[in-house]
């Protein structure tokens, strides 16, 4: 029997209790991960680092998380999702108690990246078992349900983060985070059942969230007819700057939230709670409107008002003002969010589509290793107000690149071919 005749054999329902299994175990992971999100950058300080040496602690992460893509797929095909995505768990949780416990900065920085390795197996692994055994028109709302668990644990986590750490240890929520991924490792081997899914259907998984890493290394020759549509272009340079926004926001809040507002460690979680919300709210009529008026009319002014938002982020000194400021900037980069994927899913015919995948997830983790290293270096050397200047530079980018592109929405392309 083949592949895909197995995978059709064994699918299964988003009503089943292992799909609710699954996509609670990630809701439960993704929290302890926002967790850390706030007071990890408070715990680097008590090493005697600041915000260049921040971003090199996130840039760990997010460079082994690139690397460990390139394997992710193998590693699948060899002992199957199910073990990956419980050694990606138990991995993740023994690294990050083990961070917790780092005598030295030099430690937390090869924990951290450790962990990012195990991030990638967990999520990639993941991803596979939901795109591989649900079936073809539930996945839709598989993929939903997974992306909400996601932003749920994410939006919920840096609050109870905030709290934990202001009132126990900034290490403390990296101890709560393990002993969450730890716990989770059995709970994935008890709700999966073990089956065999194809490593390549990873790169098939339609909108994923930017933090749900790459499968495999794109194919750059096969990308090569793509990189001369100037719509693809356009989707790869939007990927790479909602990530790189995305890591570069950690990295700087939680210093400006206490450093520069002078604002408690135990409140530190409501800036992200804020920013997570306001993006949730808006990421489904984001979609719509995209299908109904074109990408670029929905991308372009949403990478103009999140470049325009973040530039302005270190200007104030009011906390209630960030706070404000950080809503909006949840709206604006939410607006932004479905845009690039739909390009891609617009411009590829079948047989290319998972490779354009690879490629867009890849350059969101570009993005996620790019932007740690340069707004912690800025904000060191020069001020919080010109870090946040240059976390603004790629969306400004984007947008300037997306709305020099091709429109490729069917709703907008077809009324023009009809006229031709």
């Amino acid at each position: 029997m083949s592949a895909q005749s197995s995978r059709t054999s064994e699918t299964t329902s988003v009503r089943s209790a292992e799909f609710r299994a699954v996509i609670g175990v990630t809701l439960f992971i993704m929290f302890g991960y926002g967790l850390i999100v706030p007071t990890l950058p408070l715990f680097a300080k008590k090493f005697g680092v600041h915000e260049a040496g921040i971003g090199v602690l996130f840039a760990a992460f997010a460079l082994t998380r690139l690397l460990a893509d390139f394997v992710v797929g193998r590693t699948i095909d060899r002992v199957g999702e199910r073990a990956t995505v419980a050694a990606g768990a138990a991995i993740v949780g023994i690294s990050s108690a083990a961070a917790g416990a780092a005598p030295s900065f030099t430690w937390l920085v090869i924990l951290r990246g450790v962990g990012g390795a195990g991030s990638a197996l967990f999520l990639g692994a993941i991803t596979a078992h939901i795109v591989g055994t649900v079936t073809s028109a539930e996945r839709g709302r598989a993929m939903g349900a997974f992306q909400g668990a996601i932003q749920v644990g994410l939006l919920l986590g840096p609050v109870f983060g905030g709290l934990i750490g202001s009132s126990f240890g900034v290490q403390v929520p990296l101890y709560v985070y393990g002993a969450i991924c730890i716990a989770s490792a059995p709970l994935c081997l008890r709700a999966m059942r073990e089956r065999h899914v194809p490593a390549e259907v990873m790169d098939e998984a339609p909108s994923l969230p930017d933090s749900v890493p790459a499968s495999t290394a794109p194919a750059w020759r096969r990308l090569r007819p793509l990189f001369g549509d100037s719509a693809y272009r356009a989707a790869l340079l939007g990927s790479a700057a909602g990530m790189y926004l995305a890591s570069g926001i950690p990295t700087l809040v939680t210093g400006f939230w206490v450093d520069v507002l002078h604002r408690t460690k135990g409140s530190v979680g409501v800036p992200y709670a804020v920013l997570g919300l306001t993006s949730l709210v808006v990421v489904w009529h984001a979609g719509s409107l995209s299908d109904r008026i074109g990408r670029r009319s929905v991308l372009v002014p949403s990478l103009i008002a999140t470049a325009a938002i973040t530039a302005v982020l270190g200007a104030g000194h009011s906390a209630a003002m960030f706070v404000v400021w950080m809503a909006v900037l949840g709206a604006a980069s939410g607006y932004a969010r479905p845009g690039p994927t739909s390009i891609v899913a617009d411009v590829s015919a079948l047989e290319t589509r998972a490779v354009a995948v690879a490629g867009y997830r890849f350059a969101a983790d570009l993005g996620a290793l790019v932007a740690p290293i340069v707004v912690g270096v800025v904000a060191q050397y020069a001020n919080y107000g010109a870090a946040f200047v240059a976390l603004a530079a790629l969306p400004l980018a984007a947008a300037v690149v997306t709305a020099a592109a091709r429109e490729t929405a069917p709703s907008r392309v077809a009324p023009e071919l009809a006229r031709t």
